[in-house]
């Protein structure tokens, strides 16, 4: 009799604590759903807003462009870019696609790179990373401009006042605005830009016509207001070998010939030959 007393009070208990635990797993299960409401009525609201925002911001006429300003640009005019990028004044700021119209801009060969700013309400701001003529490389009766990294800019019967390269292998037959050079002639640009550059140093880049890069051992220099051709070899301490240019300019002003610092420099002399 214990015993069966014992049975009817041990599953009370047990049916006590399922309904306990039933009782909580609904509330929690009734606080969840409250939450997930709660949380799905903030999304709409959410997105109403937005939806609202945005109907508000096409259909205002605060957001129309009324001016587009560009800047940094030296060689291409500011008309020029406007036209390039497609914009037009009255266009709403937010129908822009930055991305189309930085792709519309940079088929400029001129155009390296450029940001596209919105300053709202009403103006897109455009600046721009031109690139300049360097060089130039000789095609027929016309000259081929070129950037210090060997893209080509333009083809025109115009010479800018930059040097003429010489001893490129680049089929020039079929090249056109934003190609670039071949890989063997991009590695000579860089002893170039090396060669312009310590002659800059030495404050006479300016005398600089032509640069023949034809052998690589021996990159030559053409200072033709000077009537000096100068002989660099494989463009190695440079420093020194503008230093001996310099001073041998300086020296022999007025006469016509070669300057010969292509040797080792440490066991070969220096020298100037006079043209006959």
């Amino acid at each position: 009799m214990k015993n069966v007393v014992e049975h009817r009070k041990n599953q009370k208990t047990r049916m006590a604590v399922e309904n306990t635990a039933s009782k909580k797993e609904y509330k929690q299960s009734r606080q969840s759903e409250k939450v997930s409401n709660h949380l799905l009525t903030k999304v709409l609201i959410t997105v109403i807003l937005v939806a609202v925002a945005i109907v508000f911001i096409f259909a205002s006429g605060a957001f129309v462009v009324t001016e587009i300003i560009v800047e940094k640009n030296e060689t291409i005019s500011e008309e020029q870019i406007i036209s390039f990028s497609g914009i037009v004044k009255g266009t709403n700021v937010f129908a822009i696609s930055k991305k189309v119209m930085k792709n519309k801009l940079k088929e400029n060969s001129y155009i390296q790179d450029v940001k596209i700013k919105r300053v709202l309400p009403n103006k897109i701001k455009l600046i721009v990373e031109e690139r300049k003529v360097e060089y130039v490389l000789q095609l027929a009766n016309s000259y081929v401009h070129i950037d210090k990294k060997g893209y080509v800019l333009e083809i025109s019967n115009n010479k800018p006042e930059v040097p003429i390269v010489l001893g490129l292998t680049t089929d020039l037959s079929n090249i056109k605005p934003n190609d670039r050079l071949e890989e063997a002639d991009l590695n000579k640009m860089n002893n170039i830009a090396k060669i312009v550059q310590t002659a800059s140093d030495n404050q006479i880049a300016n005398l600089i016509t032509k640069i023949d890069v034809s052998n690589e051992m021996d990159y030559t220099i053409y200072l033709d207001t000077e009537g000096k051709i100068a002989h660099l070899g494989d463009a190695s301490e440079l420093n020194t070998r503008f230093l001996y240019v310099k001073k041998l300019l300086e020296i022999r002003k007025g006469e016509a010939g070669e300057i010969l610092v292509n040797g080792d420099l440490n066991s070969e002399y220096v020298y100037f030959k006079k043209s006959e």
